[in-house]
């Protein structure tokens, strides 16, 4: 479908125009063809209630685009990005540039997810366990939250921002575990506060998390925000397949299964003497899931992950309905139990329907803790056919392979309107892709150290930032170990519990170093010129075969009658390799080298739908024509 739209009367080609108020207010605006075609298509998707799929690659100016048109709709708009720092790019970046040029369009509010407020509950029993951490800044965390009126955690004190991030779990909730109305600081809720705030908003900036839990939190009387937007503009949908299972697959985590019996005998109290019956049951129930823990306890030890019949799971559903049945009886009678019997319904749900299905559930080992989990998923976007919601999902990486196809079957969505932009980036003259055939194949044991011996010599012809991304973060280990005492360049290692922004400054800073990173590196991070002349990718991101992501796409398959490597893990990880590689270029004048060290890309059958689904880059066979790619773009130099 033509995605340029002839508009002249619309709002967004008068503001987006050569003679536009953006070209006279903002300096250094220049017109974009592929940007306005963008704006004007979200303004009609606004505007005449229509849902659409829309890619925009690197450098059509996305982001502005489909602002620009949220905030000059008289309509309810939501925006949701990928997560929290994206939230924090937006606000502070494109809006508050908008808002200054435009102060008639109308104000935008943020709301983030429940952990990211302070849980009066959560203080409470973390005050009654005497966590230390806690005890340590709790004089600074008291003043404060006597004092704030937004409970966000980011406008803690100095003293407790420093240790916000094992603090989190002592002060805050996610929405699997906050109580909704049955908390007894529902009514002096930060979160509840602020989602009350955002629901009277005209526009209204959310994250994917949040749009995913908004239904759960719904059920739990937080109020739904979905249902009263004219439209919802998700970007960054490429993340929504991956998200939707991590958030939405049904399961029984053990952890979660302990803590709901520990926490209903506390809610009884003494009531639950006067119930012989209900202690019983709920002595039962710990034992025969600690009786099935020790049954796979053996093919625990071999494997993370075990497929299993539902039938041999029969005896928690024969002790889970009873008690769910006694549950409701009693519920009249005795303390509030009415969140312990819907979570316990959920779980009745789950192993219902999967064994009438005669379905496969999975075990997976986590730590101490066994889950059962349903390869079964709920998705929120069920329901577009029917919807008076527009819906907006944009990427910069939505189509596999020129179709839109999967981002479709995962998110299980209708027919609606697709339109594909061009980026802004010449790869065919500002970079070469390079994969070493000499390698061996990733599954061989000596791969890392051949890879890490190429990375070597790369580093030693490319004058720039080198960025390293890695499949697992085992993976990056293993390379960061080899890395070590033999090149002079400043080696940056992400793990998990490092500073994103200080490390990303660090490496602009630093010109010549390696940064050797994985997870969400792979997106999301905006590095240009000198600093970065070269991506190096282990291999496909492919999900491990034990993943969660491949037990949901398998189920998937079978009900859409796919093949779930096909249609489901290939895409999947094309999507990831497409954004990985757009790190490279990200402003028209940057060049510089791709290098996948995957030989699959070229021997495999499905290496075709790979490269076919790259920016169209010319291919290097050898380190020579590497390195006279860099010359001739004078970024080559001599590093050791």
């Amino acid at each position: 479908m033509n995605p340029h739209r002839s508009a002249d009367s619309s709002l967004v080609t008068k503001l987006l125009s050569e003679a536009g108020e953006l070209a006279q207010l903002w300096p250094g605006y220049q017109s974009r063809e592929e940007q306005l075609g963008l704006s004007q298509q979200v303004e009609r998707a606004i505007s005449e209630r229509r849902s659409m799929l829309i890619e925009a690659p690197t450098g059509t100016g996305k982001t502005l685009g489909y602002l620009l048109a949220a905030m000059t709709s008289p309509d309810k708009i939501i925006l949701s990005v990928g997560n929290r720092t994206l939230q924090d790019h937006l606000w502070w970046g494109e809006y508050q540039k908008l808002q200054l040029m435009l102060p008639q369009s109308k104000s935008m509010q943020v709301l983030k997810g429940c952990d990211n407020y302070l849980c009066n509950h959560k203080i409470q029993q973390s005050l009654e366990t005497g966590h230390p951490l806690l005890l340590e800044v709790w004089d600074h965390i008291n003043q404060w939250r006597l004092q704030t009126r937004s409970g966000d955690l980011q406008t803690l004190p100095p003293a407790a921002q420093e240790k916000l991030t094992p603090l989190r779990r002592l002060i805050s909730v996610s929405a699997d575990h906050c109580l909704g109305k049955a908390c007894a600081w529902f009514d002096h809720c930060f979160f509840q506060r602020a989602r009350s705030k955002a629901a009277e908003s005209e526009l209204l900036l959310i994250n994917h998390s949040l749009l995913l839990s908004d239904q759960q939190l719904f059920d739990k009387g937080l109020g739904a925000l979905l249902p009263e937007a004219a439209a919802v503009i998700v970007d960054e949908a490429h993340q929504l397949p991956d998200m939707l299972v991590r958030h939405n697959m049904e399961m029984i985590d053990g952890y979660r299964l302990q803590r709901w019996l520990t926490k209903l005998r506390r809610q009884l109290g003494d009531e639950l003497r006067l119930f012989s019956e209900l202690t019983q049951r709920l002595d039962q129930l710990g034992r025969v899931w600690q009786q099935i823990e020790t049954q796979l306890s053996p093919a625990f030890e071999s494997q993370d992950l075990l497929t299993v019949s539902s039938r041999s799971v029969q005896p928690l559903l024969d002790i889970m309905r009873p008690l769910q049945q006694y549950l409701e009886h009693i519920q009249g009678s005795v303390a509030n139990i009415k969140e312990y019997l819907a979570q316990l319904t959920l779980w009745v749900s789950m192993l219902s329907r999967t064994i009438e299905e005669s379905g496969l559930l999975y075990c997976e080992r986590s730590g101490n803790w066994m889950r059962v989990l349903a390869a079964r998923l709920n998705t929120p976007f069920t329901g577009l056919r029917t919807s008076h919601i527009s819906w907006v999902f944009l990427s910069a990486t939505l189509a596999v392979g020129d179709k839109f196809d999967f981002v479709k079957r995962s998110l299980m969505l209708p027919e609606m309107d697709e339109y594909r932009f061009k980026g802004a980036m010449d790869y065919r003259k500002q970079a070469r892709l390079w994969v070493p055939e000499s390698l061996p194949d990733p599954a061989n044991e000596h791969f890392y150290s051949a890879w890490t011996d190429t990375l070597l010599e790369l580093a030693t012809q490319v004058q720039g930032g080198m960025l390293l991304l890695f499949s697992s973060h085992k993976a990056l280990q293993v390379c960061a170990e080899l890395l070590r005492g033999r090149t002079e360049r400043t080696i940056l290692v992400y793990e998990p519990e490092s500073n994103r922004q200080q490390l990303l400054q660090q490496f602009r800073q630093d010109q010549n170093s390696l940064l050797l990173a994985t997870g969400s590196f792979w997106e999301g991070i905006d590095i240009q010129g000198p600093a970065l002349r070269c991506v190096a990718i282990d291999k496909l991101p492919f999900s491990p075969p034990d993943d969660l992501m491949n037990l949901a796409w398998r189920h998937m398959a079978r009900q859409q009658q796919r093949h779930w490597f096909n249609d489901f893990a290939v895409p999947q990880a094309i999507t990831r390799l497409r954004q990985g590689v757009g790190r490279l270029l990200r402003a028209p004048d940057d060049d510089g080298l791709v290098v996948v060290g995957d030989r699959r890309l070229l021997r495999k059958a499905y290496g075709g739908r790979f490269l076919a689904a790259l920016p169209d880059m010319a291919r290097v066979e050898s380190l020579a024509e590497a390195i006279a790619f860099l010359e001739a773009h004078q970024i080559n130099g001599v590093n050791t």
